[in-house]
């Protein structure tokens, strides 16, 4: 069988393939790569962090 091309999905068809092949270590990563280029993405290191956030996001701050 051969290899999907990964890089000519959308976002959407590739989580859809991940979903439908759990084992395909590649497909993940590139899925993840693709997340991390998501705009608006904000990366939270501490739970402090990510209470300020939700906050904001939701108004009460």
């Amino acid at each position: 069988m051969s290899q999907p091309h990964f890089d000519n999905m959308t976002r959407h068809e590739l989580l859809t393939y991940v979903r439908s092949h759990p084992d395909d270590i590649e497909a993940f990563h590139r899925y993840m790569d693709l997340l991390q280029t998501v705009p608006g993405r904000i990366a939270v290191t501490t739970p402090e962090e990510l209470e300020a956030e939700m906050r904001k996001r939701i108004g009460r701050a």
